[in-house]
C-alpha cells in the first residue's frame, strides 16, 4: 500500500501515542482523581483520537473515498476542539493560581502550541519529506508534554 504522506502519517501517529501516554500517566499518578485530572485525561485521550484520525486521513488518501476523507477530516477537527475544551475545563476546575508552579508549565504549553500553529500555517519545509505539518506535530508533542507536566504538578483539587 502506498501512503500519500508517510511522514505526516507517522508524526500524527507519534502525536497520538504521546497523547495516549500522557492520559494514562496522568490517571495513574493521581490516586484521588479529582474532576480536573479526569478532564485533563479525557482531553489527552481525545487528542490521541484526533491524531489517529488525522494520520489516517493524511496517510490513506489514495485508498479512501472522498466522503470518507471528509468524515475523517471533520472528526479530526471536532476532536481537536473537544480536546482543547476538556483541557481548558481541567484547568478551570482546578485550584490553579497565578503563582502556582504548574501555571508556568501550562503557559509554556500555550506558547509552544501557538508557535506550532504559526509554523503549520506557513509553507516551511525542512526537507522534501518533512513539511510544516510534520514540524507542527513534533512541536505539539512538546506542547502536550508541557501541559502534562502542568496538569501533573498542579494542585488540581476541586475548588
Amino acid at each position: 500500500m502506498h501512503f500519500s504522506e508517510p511522514v505526516t502519517t507517522l508524526t500524527d501517529y507519534a502525536l497520538a501515542a504521546a497523547s495516549l501516554c500522557f492520559a494514562v500517566l496522568l490517571l495513574r499518578t493521581n490516586a484521588s482523581k479529582p474532576i480536573s485530572v479526569r478532564l485533563w485525561s479525557i482531553g489527552f485521550f481525545v487528542s490521541a483520537f484526533a491524531a489517529l484520525t488525522g494520520g489516517t486521513y493524511h496517510g490513506f488518501k489514495p485508498a479512501l473515498d472522498d466522503s470518507v476523507l471528509r468524515s475523517l477530516w471533520n472528526i479530526t477537527i471536532y476532536s481537536i476542539g473537544a480536546s482543547g475544551a476538556f483541557m481548558v475545563s481541567g484547568a478551570l476546575t482546578s485550584s490553579l493560581s497565578r503563582h502556582h508552579k504548574s501555571t508556568r508549565w501550562l503557559l509554556m504549553g500555550v506558547v509552544v502550541t501557538l508557535a506550532g500553529f504559526a509554523i503549520q500555517q506557513s509553507s516551511i519545509q525542512l526537507t522534501d519529506n518533512f513539511n510544516h505539518n510534520d514540524i507542527y506535530h513534533v512541536i505539539q508533542i512538546g506542547a502536550l508534554y508541557l501541559f502534562f507536566r502542568g496538569a501533573r504538578q498542579g494542585h488540581f483539587s476541586p475548588r
